[in-house]
């Protein structure tokens, strides 16, 4: 019988897809997203599958770090590893939280700022910042209802150099309820190049996200170890190599 290393890449490829690629966005704080709770098991088979499912695992699916705090996002890259945090392309995050909406004085409240720096530091090749649907809808009300543009126009250019902060970053999705966005801030997002996505309102009954309930040490924390070896191996039971992973 072949072993699952004797497969081509396409073949392993496509398994890893099977197992580890969600349409939606996985929250790493329950390991879990709306459609289907993860199977890390494969991760654990030896270190060249950990290396190869792990790269596409980060790099594919979309990260959900709504309402999280700077420290829940560094502690979470932390967790994961610098090689697996610099393989993530995709994110979803709250809207920045303004404050001072006056003309010439509109300001970051602080921890969206440093939620945006720590991204910045920790996701290199970040491709696209997806904004969370009601967070959006919040700074849409606050906005509208300054019915002042010049204000407007300051707020969003700022939240502009924000992300253009982020030098790898391609594209900027920005959700907003059916109807709730006037045609003068939709212009105002759109011409910094957002993608302004609008979907049907649906009432959410929330979510109980535990802090940290899932074990991302032992299930996706490491990734960046040695590339020989690519016989059977019990990562398990090698403390000195998830040490050195997760350096």
């Amino acid at each position: 019988m072949a072993r699952f290393l004797d497969l081509s890449s396409e073949l392993r490829n496509r398994v890893y897809e099977l197992c580890f690629l969600h349409q939606e966005p996985i929250d790493p704080w329950t390991g879990y997203n709306p459609r289907q709770e993860l199977t890390p098991g494969l991760l654990r088979a030896n270190k060249t599958i950990h290396r190869e499912a792990s790269s596409l695992f980060y790099a594919q699916n979309c990260f959900d770090l709504c309402r999280a705090t700077p420290e829940d996002i560094a502690l979470f890259l932390g967790r994961i590893g610098r090689v697996n945090a610099e393989y993530i392309q995709h994110i979803c995050v709250d809207f920045p939280n303004l404050r001072d909406l006056e003309v010439g004085n509109v300001t970051f409240e602080e921890d969206s700022g440093d939620i945006f720096a720590t991204i910045q530091s920790g996701c290199a090749k970040l491709r696209t910042l997806k904004m969370s649907l009601d967070s959006t809808n919040t700074m849409v009300l606050k906005l509208d209802a300054l019915d002042y543009p010049k204000i407007v126009i300051e707020a969003l250019t700022l939240v502009n150099s924000r992300f253009r902060a982020i030098s790898s970053l391609q594209d900027i999705v920005v959700e907003v309820y059916e109807n709730s966005l006037s045609e003068y801030l939709r212009r105002a997002m759109e011409s910094h190049g957002w993608t302004v996505s609008e979907i049907e309102y649906v009432e959410d009954w929330g979510s109980d996200r535990s802090s940290w309930d899932y074990d991302w040490d032992h299930d996706f924390g490491y990734g960046g170890g040695d590339d020989d070896d690519d016989d059977d191996y019990d990562i398990d039971n090698d403390s000195d190599f998830w040490r050195r992973a997760g350096d």
